[in-house]
């Protein structure tokens, strides 16, 4: 019989029993979970970035609710199902070897793990896209459908994914039962009617020949995608950016998995040691295959070799040759300057669009027999990362006719750019950090390669062209009919702005023209082709790597000497510190000529979150304009910890930089309120928060393109369009 003394070691006793219970309950999960890491970490990741990444939320808009293609729309229900039978297989197979090290799979109690976590992860992938949809549908403000056939289309799409994600799972269940009813099964060939009750085996070659047939044709397939995204990343534009994601799920969930378990078998931590020899390579720079790239014939894994090269003309040459055929006879000659801020594709687009449109409404009230008014006056622009791809197809297109500019530009900036450069990421880059050596193309060249093929459709060879040449005719002269393009970069361990221009450097003049600044032309050579000189101011965070530039004049002594670029928004996002210093050269040189300047300024941003900074716009004058945009609810100021506050600190210099370059450049003007054609003007093309989401990112869909369009449509463009043909086609002034 219990006594009262009795009761406390019961309790222990009880509890202790309760804890090793949850204990081994938890190491019975834990070790089930463990065959799966590869594809459970795809699965999560995927589900991550799918609802909570603005850039990869649009791209199901784009697959459902935007793209018109039914073909488009089948290759995401093939490479949905063929990820969902990927993982599903992968996971499958993994827990049909026999691992000693993790006893708690022999458990019995794990069976029901055993028997529906794969089945689950398989289904898990169409109807994860179901629901990154519907994320990305809540997001969205404006979410009517213009014509019933728009509602049924894009709500048949979503129930065609349910239906998928409902026949994996089926056929998952199904399959045993269904082989088993066969002629086969009555021979003997039965399987298991659970997988938990199928024989373990000790090696790989006991799951058979099927197995091992598949993944045998998974890695010669992946070794062949590899070569194929390493050669022709372009041939991916127009497959999708989610079938390509989808299919490098497929492929790291299979050839992955497959490694593990042999790994795992042997006790092999070989996750960990691929960790550590990628960390090691990238720590010794043994597998750098970032390289800036030259000249056009480059890659991105070899050293640049030195060769005879043209010289660049000097950028005084260019501003006299302007000042000289731009303001002969005119007391006061006016000079339009843009700025354009970076912000991926949204930026490229926005840009172009503004520049596009001015240009043909301005040719439409005064046409100029074979040059457009507004480009004639247009002596520079000052871009970063999107901002720059902008201003870079702006000038590609001068030539074009000004009335079809807008519909060419959005023709090439609408081509898929994300799909090619997330193939290298996932196949080729991802190969070569596990390789000693440089043996691919990155990322970045793909990137490239998609611009200048898009910008061949259209007939423009610019892009593969050198940088420089775009400002030399055949005779050696300097080019004017082109404004000068002045590209912003950050270096990395510096921290400063990387200023690409097509003049020889600026850096032998004085005074100094870049303050904390690096002169591109001390360093690029003068063969580097442009797509190369925009990849370097767009390297955006992560999509595009930092470039290591490795100079090729070995002759003068360069301090660094190599550089590492990142996207210029590091430094500042707006693009005005750059543009200012050219606007003090010009006035230099003006001056020294006795010749009185107008600027006309075109600031173009696209942050809908960045603040007015045009303080004394006049909505009846245009001398400085900028729309109003609704002001979004104040967030409730929180300290930061001790952790996160530095951090936080670092991101928001960069905006207040802007902010901050912005303001110089507005009191730089004389703005003359009294008399606004006698002044300089600063007009602010913003974007405001509208009906439809513009993130960033490297592919734009037609909604997007429309809402830019209404946007630009609530500037008053025919009083603009007016002012700048008074402005610049008036020679007595």
């Amino acid at each position: 019989m219990a006594t009262d003394s009795d009761a406390p070691a019961t309790f222990t006793a009880r509890f202790g029993a309760a804890l090793n219970g949850i204990g081994w309950s938890i190491a019975l999960v834990i070790d089930n979970l463990k065959p799966l890491r590869v594809t459970l970490l795809v699965l999560i990741f995927g589900t991550f970035i799918a609802t909570s990444v603005d850039q990869v939320t649009e791209l199901f808009l784009i697959a459902l609710w935007v793209d018109d293609s039914p073909w488009r729309f089948l290759a995401l229900i093939a490479t949905s199902t063929i990820a969902g039978l990927a993982l599903w297989y992968a996971a499958r197979n993994a827990y049909r070897l026999d691992y000693p090290r993790w006893p708690a799979l022999q458990d019995p109690r794990g069976a029901w793990l055993r028997d529906w976590l794969p089945r689950v992860i398989g289904a898990a992938v169409p109807a994860l896209v179901v629901i990154a949809y519907f994320v990305a549908l809540h997001k969205l403000p404006n979410t009517h459908c213009d014509e019933a056939t728009d509602c049924t289309r894009r709500a048949s799409r979503a129930i065609w994914l349910v239906v998928e994600s409902a026949a994996l799972i089926t056929f998952f269940i199904a399959r045993r039962h269904v082989l088993n009813a066969m002629p086969a099964a009555r021979r003997g060939h039965r399987v298991a009617p659970r997988p938990s009750l199928e024989t373990r085996v000790l090696q790989l070659r006991h799951l058979g020949r099927p197995a091992l047939a598949v993944y045998a044709m998974t890695i010669a397939l992946n070794l062949a995608a590899t070569a194929l995204i390493a050669s022709k990343p372009e041939l991916l534009d127009g497959v999708g950016p989610l079938a390509i994601l989808l299919i490098s799920a497929s492929f790291l969930c299979l050839s992955g998995g497959f490694l593990c378990m042999i790994a795992d078998q042997r006790g092999f931590p070989l996750l960990t040691l691929l960790a550590l020899v990628s960390g090691l390579l990238h720590a010794a720079h043994l597998n750098d295959n970032h390289l800036v790239r030259q000249y056009p014939s480059m890659s991105t894994h070899d050293a640049p070799v030195a060769a005879p090269v043209s010289a660049r003309p000097t950028f005084d040459s260019y501003a006299n040759t302007w000042l000289t055929q731009r303001c002969a006879g005119r007391r006061i000659c006016p000079v339009v300057v843009v700025s354009a801020e970076g912000g991926g594709i949204r930026g490229a687009a926005w840009t172009a669009m503004v520049l596009a449109r001015l240009t043909s409404m301005v040719d439409a009230r005064h046409p100029v027999p074979g040059e457009p008014l507004l480009p004639r006056y247009l002596f520079a622009g000052s871009g970063v990362s999107g901002g720059s791809l902008g201003l870079a197809t702006y000038v590609a297109l001068l030539g074009q006719r000004p009335g079809a500019m807008e519909t060419r530009a959005d023709a090439m900036l609408g081509g898929d750019f994300l799909a090619p450069m997330l193939a290298n990421l996932f196949f080729v880059d991802f190969t070569q950090r596990w390789l000693p050596g440089a043996w691919f193309d990155d990322r970045s060249r793909a990137l490239t390669r998609a611009w200048e093929q898009a910008a061949r459709r259209q007939g423009i060879d610019a892009f593969n062209r050198p940088f420089s040449d775009l400002y030399r005719l055949p005779t050696g002269a300097v080019d004017i009919s082109r404004p000068a393009l002045f590209l912003n970069s950050t270096t990395v361990a510096e921290g400063m702005r990387f200023i690409q221009h097509p003049f020889y450097p600026l850096t032998a003049k004085e005074p100094e023209p870049w303050t904390a600044g690096y002169d591109g032309s001390d360093w690029l050579d003068p063969r580097t082709p442009l797509s190369e000189v925009v990849l370097n101011s767009a390297r955006f965070t992560y999509v595009s790597p930092a470039g290591t530039l490795l100079p090729t004049d070995t002759h003068r002594a360069l301090t660094p000497a190599r550089l590492q670029l990142v996207d210029g928004g590091y430094y500042e996002n707006s693009g005005t510190t750059t543009l200012l210093e050219v606007m003090d050269r010009l006035r230099t040189l003006a001056t020294q000529r006795q010749q009185t300047l107008r600027f006309i300024v075109i600031h173009i941003s696209n942050d809908p979150s960045l603040d007015d900074f045009v303080h004394q716009h006049d909505r009846d004058n245009l001398s400085a304009y900028s729309v109003y945009c609704s002001p979004n609810p104040a967030e409730a100021a929180s300290p930061s910890g001790e952790v996160t506050a530095p951090a936080k600190a670092l991101l928001k210099t960069r905006s207040a930089r802007g902010a901050y370059a912005r303001t110089q450049l507005l009191q730089s003007l004389d703005l003359n309120r009294e008399q606004p054609d006698q002044g300089d003007m600063l007009w602010h093309f913003r974007l405001c928060e509208g009906h439809y989401p513009i993130p960033l990112g490297w592919t734009i869909s037609t909604p997007v393109f429309d809402e830019l369009k209404r946007q630009l449509n609530a500037y008053p463009l025919d009083a603009m369009a007016t002012t700048l043909d008074q402005q610049l086609s008036d020679d007595s002034r």
